[in-house]
């Protein structure tokens, strides 16, 4: 959601009509296939973990890597959610809350050591052979402030790759990073961390739906290889966020 500020109000943004979106509350939530795809959220759940485990390759590496690993663990932990909720089938449906619970361990460490140990149980649950009696539902399971800060880190890797040149050659990657962009929207809406009051609770979850909606159209357009509906999607995907941002400024507390 926050990829730049404007000085926008709510009131001029709903009178835009940017602000269409259904507001979903955790018991009429979409299909987590409108939105984000199972097999593109498994393919981003194995770069998460690989990319952790280049993170710990030594302790040089850990300390060039601390930030990193507490953005790419929060956004594990939600996508790892999404799969558990999937209604079509994946890899990681049986062993999502497994994974979840992992990537919140990796979350949570504060030395290379721990953060070594952690990472490794995590690629154990790679191979998404494993299981998981937790029972799952959308509801706050990540750092607010640590998905924020990878929103712009994906939004850049995805916008590079939308462009006409490289649209079909990199589809795979920009289907994925618009299901994690969705994902964490839609993980959004049930965290309201950063809200004052009902009214802001309100605005919150119509803009983190919006997020969604607009990550899920580019989405959508990509498996079409649609490249001009994909150009399209992204503005207003970047509109949302920073009407968005324009209310909620970058500064989340945890």
């Amino acid at each position: 959601m926050f990829l730049k500020i404007r000085s926008v109000s709510f009131v001029a943004a709903l009178a835009a009509g940017v602000l269409a979106s259904q507001v979903v509350s955790a018991a009429d939530s979409p299909k987590v296939s409108t939105f984000a795809p199972a097999k593109d959220l498994a393919n981003q759940a194995d770069a998460y973990i690989k990319s952790l485990q280049d993170c710990v390759a030594d302790e040089a590496e850990y300390k060039d890597s601390t930030g990193k690993i507490a953005c790419e663990s929060n956004t594990l932990v939600v996508i790892a959610l999404a799969l558990g909720l999937h209604d079509q089938d994946n890899k990681y449906k049986a062993s999502a809350g497994a994974v979840l619970k992992a990537a919140q361990g990796v979350a949570a460490t504060k030395d290379f050591a721990s953060a070594k140990k952690a990472i490794a149980a995590l690629a154990e649950l790679k191979s998404g052979e494993g299981k998981s009696d937790a029972a799952l539902k959308w509801e706050k399971v990540a750092s607010l402030p640590e998905l924020m800060k990878q929103v712009p880190t994906v939004n850049t890797k995805l916008t590079m790759g939308l462009a006409p040149a490289s649209f079909k050659k990199k589809a795979k990657g920009t289907a994925g990073y618009s299901a994690v962009l969705a994902t964490i929207a839609n993980a959004s809406i049930f965290d309201t961390s950063a809200t004052k009051d009902a009214a802001q609770v309100k605005q919150w979850e119509t803009f983190s739906a919006a997020m969604r909606d607009n990550a899920g159209a580019l989405n959508a357009a990509i498996h079409n290889a649609n490249q001009p509906a994909a150009a399209d999607s992204l503005q207003k995907l970047t509109k949302s966020c920073e009407d968005c941002h324009a209310v909620f400024k970058p500064e989340v507390k945890k």
